[in-house]
């Protein structure tokens, strides 16, 4: 959900991007601001560990709209959170991210507290590693991209039902064998209407199957 921002009254504005990104149990507060700022308790770090996001789309409905951020790679050396490591040591899949436009006072550069607009509010849907080799300079530059979906967009991909096999049915009914033939029966063909009749060798051995009863509608008459 988002929140739309009213029109501006002012011949000049000064705004910036707020970014909660939550894993486990550990908030990380960054923006793209050229200076440390403090909203609500909270120090969010300034550019240069976000390198930018993608457009924000506004919908009258709720949609499936999605965003990528882009983290640096790089170790940092101020004591700021090493988003290479969290990646790759952290579940990051399913974390919430939310991301909010802030604006400030023209005068004094304070924070208005009562215009902080939530523009996305989603999770952690995947996230790509990029490297980037500089011959000329021999430099090494590194990069994360983490794509970011609404919740409408995780619903659209949920699975509805369940799996009829023996393994699914282990874990929701332990000790249940409803579902143990299933794998035995997934390619077996059967004739609906024909009375059963047992094979004259063992399907097992690769022998032929003889069925020597009439079928259903000739032993009827029909």
């Amino acid at each position: 959900m988002t929140t739309s921002i009213p029109a501006v009254q002012g011949s000049a504005v000064k705004h910036g991007m707020l970014v909660n990104i939550i894993v486990n149990t550990t908030t990380y507060y960054i923006s793209n601001l050229y200076a440390p700022i403090t909203y609500n308790g909270n120090s969010y770090t300034q550019l240069g560990h976000f390198l930018g996001i993608t457009e924000l789309q506004d919908d009258l409905r709720p949609s499936n709209n999605q965003i990528t951020l882009s983290l640096s790679g790089i170790p940092p050396d101020d004591g700021s959170p090493n988003y290479m490591n969290i990646v790759l040591n952290s579940n990051v899949k399913g974390s919430r991210v939310q991301v909010f436009r802030v604006f400030f006072d023209i005068t004094t550069n304070a924070v208005l507290t009562n215009a902080v607009y939530q523009r996305f509010n989603g999770y952690i849907s995947n996230y790509a590693l990029n490297e980037n080799w500089d011959e000329d300079n021999k430099l090494v530059s590194n990069s994360i991209s983490i794509q970011c979906s609404s919740v409408h967009a995780i619903l659209e991909r949920k699975y509805s039902g369940r799996r009829t096999n023996d393994t699914d049915q282990e874990f929701w009914y332990p000790g249940d064998t409803g579902m143990f033939n299933v794998k035995n029966l997934a390619s077996a063909t059967f004739d609906f209407g024909r009375p059963y009749a047992a094979p004259s060798t063992d399907p097992s051995t690769g022998g032929s199957t003889i069925d020597t009863n009439p079928t259903y509608w000739e032993s009827t008459g029909a």
